[in-house]
């Protein structure tokens, strides 16, 4: 029953971080392309690309960390949903392919680099 907690709580501060973030980068870049679930696909790759090599090092081996950073907030930050959502609504509103490009490799290659930079300063710590 402890695990189902820590999801909940990870969940819940990790779907806030994805609102507040979201909405601080549409403000301030608009909509028109999907600053912020970009910003957060990659960060999410690398908050989870650090924490797992953490948690392989046995630094956070304990698997209550597990459930409340990887399950819960990763789970909860992470839009990936949404990306796919909006790349369609990209494709459906502006029929800007070099923009849809950009969104669907940006956020695959760049949240592969997230996981790969996180994970190599993970093993550094």
């Amino acid at each position: 029953m402890l695990d189902v907690l820590l999801v909940g709580i990870g969940g819940f501060v990790g779907a806030n971080a994805r609102f507040i973030l979201s909405n601080w980068f549409a403000r301030r870049m608009g909509t028109t392309f999907p600053y912020g679930t970009l910003f957060i696909n990659v960060s999410g790759s690398f908050i989870l690309g650090l924490f797992l090599a953490l948690v392989g090092r046995s630094i956070l081996a304990d698997e209550t960390y597990r459930w409340l950073v990887a399950v819960g907030f990763c789970g909860g930050y992470t839009t990936f949903s949404t990306y796919t959502y909006e790349t369609l609504t990209l494709i459906r509103d502006t029929g800007f392919w070099r923009g849809i490009v950009i969104n669907l490799l940006g956020s695959y290659l760049l949240g592969l680099g997230g996981a790969l930079i996180g994970f190599w300063l993970g093993n550094l710590l």
